[in-house]
């Protein structure tokens, strides 16, 4: 993946998480074409994320704490994707 897909990606990211709750049908409709799948566990959602052949796997929490959640995530699975060393300088 590219820089540049990498910030598309994260700008995407950025309208759907905001004054996050929970994540509700069209939300993981929103995040389905952005190419995450969601899977629901006791206390969290799994989004996985499949870069370069590789799944990677990313935690959210099914009852955000406050305000600011939705944010955090984003940056959160940023961190995640950025981390994975699958991101490269575009030419």
């Amino acid at each position: 993946m590219s820089e540049l897909d990498f910030k598309h990606l994260k700008e995407a990211l950025k309208p759907i998480f905001r004054g996050y709750k929970r994540i509700d049908a069209n939300m993981e409709k929103k995040l389905r074409r952005l190419g995450f799948r969601i899977v629901r566990s006791k206390n969290h959602y799994i989004m996985s994320y499949y870069i370069c052949g590789k799944e990677l796997l990313i935690e959210v929490d099914k009852t955000p704490s406050d305000s600011r959640s939705g944010i955090k995530t984003v940056k959160d699975i940023s961190k995640v994707i950025r981390n994975s060393g699958y991101i490269w300088e575009a030419m």
